[in-house]
Parts: C-alpha cells; sequence; structure tokens
C-alpha cells in the first residue's frame, strides 16, 4: 500500500499521465489522417491506375507516428513520439530500440 502512495504523490506519474491523455489524443489525430490518406489513395489509383508515392510517403510517416505513440501509451518505450523526437521518416525501417539506443 505504502508503494501505491508514494506513485500517487510522484510527480513522475502524473507528468505522464499528461502525456499520456497528451499522446492518446494524437493519435486520434493520426488515425483520422491515416484513413484520410487511405481514401485519397483510393481515388488516385481509381483514376491512374498507380498508387501516388507522395501520397504513400505520407501514409508510411503516419503510421510509424502511430506505432510509435501506441508504443508510449502502453508503457513498452518511454521514448515520445513527435514533437518529442523527430518526425518518422517516410522509409525508415521500423525497428524497437532499447532504452539505451533511444538516448
Amino acid at each position: 500500500m505504502n508503494s501505491f502512495i508514494d506513485n500517487l504523490c510522484s510527480a513522475d506519474f502524473w507528468l505522464r499521465l499528461v502525456y499520456v491523455l497528451f499522446f492518446a489524443l494524437a493519435w486520434q489525430v493520426a488515425e483520422v489522417a491515416i484513413a484520410v490518406i487511405a481514401l485519397v489513395q483510393i481515388g488516385y489509383r481509381l483514376f491512374t491506375g498507380a498508387p501516388d508515392a507522395d501520397c504513400a510517403g505520407w501514409g508510411d510517416s503516419f503510421s510509424q507516428y502511430a506505432w510509435q505513440t501506441g508504443r508510449y501509451l502502453t508503457g513498452v518505450s518511454e521514448q515520445k513520439p513527435w514533437p518529442f523526437s523527430d518526425w518518422p521518416a517516410s522509409g525508415a525501417r521500423w525497428t524497437r530500440q532499447s532504452e539505451d539506443e533511444a538516448e
């Protein structure tokens, strides 16, 4: 029980909670952006027969951002996604980083 009280009074706990709420909102925005990109890509493909490279690049970046955000929200990673780190580049490889490599 003492550990619970210590955690409840910890500034780190409350700061993490604020970040989680912020990134949960960012997750929702990224989810909508991915849906819009998917619809644009479908329309582009319908008229040209091939995917748009720029649209695919944006989709790649947003999906990586959602992946990074999900890892932070669920406690898998302590590395905060953008705007606290660089925006994921299109075509970047999805790799798990240890906490030592992330710093």
